[in-house]
């Protein structure tokens, strides 16, 4: 057992440091409050013609 965890830690120790990317800088005051709660109505008005009663009872059925 102890071969096959050297042999393991030898094959991490052979796949080097994975670097996170750099991310940019957003700007968080780019947008009010007012646009963001408008981007949400936005959103719910786009999905209140979906039956979500319908939806969940269907997929709990399994149709």
């Amino acid at each position: 057992m102890n071969e096959e965890i050297n042999a393991y830690v030898e094959y991490i120790k052979k796949i080097g440091t994975v670097h996170r990317p750099k991310m940019p800088k957003f700007d968080i005051s780019a947008y009010s409050d007012n646009e963001y709660l408008s981007a949400i109505e936005g959103l719910n008005v786009d999905f209140d013609a979906i039956d979500d009663e319908y939806l969940t009872i269907r997929h709990l059925k399994g149709d």
